[in-house]
């Protein structure tokens, strides 16, 4: 890249403690992406203690880090570089994914010919090569109630089951981990909401079909996401965040009973979960982190 040229696509990823698989994420963009697009990457760190920050700076060159003294959190990080970004184009993208082809290069051309597109995504694969659920319809008291007590194969529709899913369609919305969006975007509904940890993804494309765009999920092209590495470090806030901003969507977005429902249903969940992950924590520390995680998460239903 030639800082004289002009950026096409602003690369943002955001990291924590996962230091190996962010020099995967790198090594395949750069073993991929093809050079007619001119991009630039921004990399912020979320206070790693795994050196992370400097041993990327010494392998890749042209790369912009971000380093924050303390963990800002996934949204309020990518608004950071979001801020910073020269690129018309911007892909969100998280550090443990992994390209296996010109993912980037694909998407890209097909969003610059479809400019009635906003948002577009890739089909994601888990580390075993299957099928990732990366694309879903919004969040409902049925999807919440159904997946709070082990009835998922009764949503199927949630994450579009019944479409045939190697088909280009419009969709509700995808996930962050491989997003990207024209940067006027953020002109138009805003920044990923700092309050909404864990569902800002789903708020960003919900906030964009509110203003009648289009959101595409686009299975040309596939990336590797090796889900949850940095979430299981830290189950307190993994946990926390995923209970509590499916309650603060219901409350930005929907009715103060739909409201109220959702918080009854979280909160049974999470009561019916301590006392299944206090069972189990003898046979396994994992669910002895997980009984700690939800009896740190109870509490805040009654703050």
């Amino acid at each position: 890249m030639k800082e004289d040229k002009k950026i096409d696509l602003s690369i943002v990823i955001v990291s924590y403690n996962v230091k190996d698989y962010l020099i995967k994420c790198l090594d395949s963009i750069y073993r991929f992406i093809s050079h007619p697009i001119h991009f630039e990457i921004i990399i912020v760190d979320n206070c790693s203690n795994d050196n992370s920050p400097d041993i990327i700076k010494n392998i890749f060159e042209n790369i912009i880090l971000l380093k924050n003294n303390i963990n800002a959190g996934f949204p309020a990080a990518n608004n950071q570089a979001f801020k910073i970004a020269k690129g018309d184009y911007i892909l969100m993208l998280n550090p443990d994914t992994e390209l296996i082809d010109d993912s980037i290069n694909k998407l890209f051309h097909y969003f610059k010919n479809n400019v009635n597109i906003s948002i577009i995504g890739p089909k994601l694969l888990n580390t075993n090569g299957s099928l990732q659920n990366s694309i879903c319809r919004f969040p409902t008291i049925k999807y919440i109630l159904f997946e709070s007590f082990y009835l998922k194969p009764f949503i199927k529709d949630k994450y579009y089951k019944d479409k045939t899913i190697d088909q280009i369609f419009d969709v509700d919305s995808l996930s962050g981990a491989a997003l990207m969006f024209k940067k006027e975007l953020l002109t138009q509904i805003g920044m990923l909401d700092e309050n909404l940890f864990w569902i800002e993804d789903i708020d960003f494309c919900y906030r964009a079909k509110m203003n009648n765009l289009k959101v595409v999920y686009y299975p040309e092209t596939q990336v590797k996401h090796h889900v949850g590495q940095s979430a299981k470090k830290n189950y307190n806030v993994s946990i926390y965040n995923q209970i509590f901003n499916k309650i603060k969507f219901f409350k930005k977005h929907k009715t103060k009973l739909q409201y109220n429902i959702v918080w009854i249903i979280s909160c049974i969940h999470v009561m019916y979960k301590i006392i299944i992950f206090t069972l189990l924590s003898p046979f396994g520390k994992i669910y002895f982190r997980k009984a700690k995680a939800y009896l740190f998460t109870i509490k805040f239903f009654f703050n």
